[in-house]
């Protein structure tokens, strides 16, 4: 999940002391409401609202750094692509920066406050001596912002050259324009759980990485770079080998299956660049919350996707965090 205006107000809650740090802004009466209709919310309306800073930067990139790129997309130029790569970046680096900055800024006041007690690991993996996983983690998310930026270089150019058809005017197809937009939450939870399943071993490891076990190959020459990450932080999301980059970032090539406004590409382009950040914190609430992955990262074999669309309750590979403080920082994690 991405980190949006909730979590930042929650970490300043939490840090000045007040209780009730994780009241919900607006809806406020929601821990009271009864399970299911928790679960309609979260269905309807929570999960698209979880995203409103991807959805941000895709809007403004449409209305900004498309109107005055577009025109020359026709033909390859280092002026327009230049800009979309500049516009990537400075996404990355503003976004990213930031959050690192509110859970593990060294002149951020909030990670030696009360929100260290809500690390699932209270080891910060970026002041341990002889490693270097911050500056593995900026390189290679880096890397997975410039091929993204490829990425919407291509299909601008697919675009405005004619070779792949599209509509400019989203409200004039109303109704199919917002079921895509809405619909696209949910594919990218789909597509991120068989994907990232893929890349995993498909027999237990218990009988060893066998032969002929592709996902095993996968996992030992590309995905296994990013499970160095073992006590992820918000950098650690898109820390991937290039290979495994191109294969997540295909989420967003729906537009080469049918007609569709670029709108709902640049969405699931940038929530793939950004939705990693909260999923791959290392905290509870009030910051990402996302316990089920961050024991992905450390137990290998469970939690392969997002419980938006529970596939690993359904398949049995779901495993629930418990955190006991009065054990030491070795025994913390505990699978039930």
């Amino acid at each position: 999940m991405t980190f949006g205006i909730r979590n930042i107000v929650g970490i300043h809650r939490l840090h000045t002391g007040e209780i009730d740090y994780s009241t919900p802004l607006i809806f406020k009466t929601y821990f009271q409401w009864s399970y299911w209709k928790q679960k309609a919310f979260d269905y309807l309306i929570w999960c698209h609202l979880a995203h409103a800073l991807d959805f941000s930067v895709a809007l403004l990139c449409w209305l900004w750094i498309f109107p005055i790129t577009f025109t020359e997309a026709n033909e390859w130029h280092i002026k327009w692509v230049s800009r979309v790569f500049l516009y990537n970046i400075a996404c990355e680096f503003i976004v990213y920066s930031f959050w690192h900055w509110m859970t593990y800024g060294r002149t951020s006041p909030y990670p030696k406050g009360p929100l260290h007690g809500k690390k699932y690991n209270s080891i910060n993996q970026y002041e341990e001596e002889n490693q270097h996983h911050l500056l593995r983690e900026v390189t290679f998310t880096t890397l997975g912002w410039l091929q993204s930026a490829f990425v919407q270089c291509i299909f601008m150019w697919l675009w405005a050259s004619g070779r792949l058809p599209y509509y400019s005017d989203f409200w004039s197809r109303p109704y199919f324009s917002m079921f895509i937009l809405l619909s696209v939450t949910f594919w990218r939870e789909f597509h991120f759980y068989w994907v990232h399943r893929f890349m995993h071993p498909w027999w237990s490891v218990q009988n060893g990485l066998c032969q002929g076990d592709i996902g095993a190959f996968l996992y030992r020459h590309f995905h296994s770079l990013h499970h160095q990450s073992r006590n992820p932080g918000p950098w650690s999301g898109l820390s991937m080998h290039p290979i495994e980059h191109f294969i997540y970032y295909t989420c967003a090539y729906f537009p080469l299956l049918f007609l569709c406004h670029p709108l709902h590409f640049l969405y699931a382009k940038f929530h793939a660049d950004i939705a990693p950040i909260g999923g791959h914190d290392g905290y509870a609430d009030p910051a990402g919350g996302a316990d089920f992955h961050y024991l992905h990262h450390a137990f290998f074999e469970c939690n392969y996707g997002v419980p938006l669309i529970d596939f690993d309750r359904l398949f049995g590979t779901y495993k629930e965090f418990v955190k006991k403080s009065s054990l030491n920082d070795q025994q913390t994690n505990k699978l039930l």
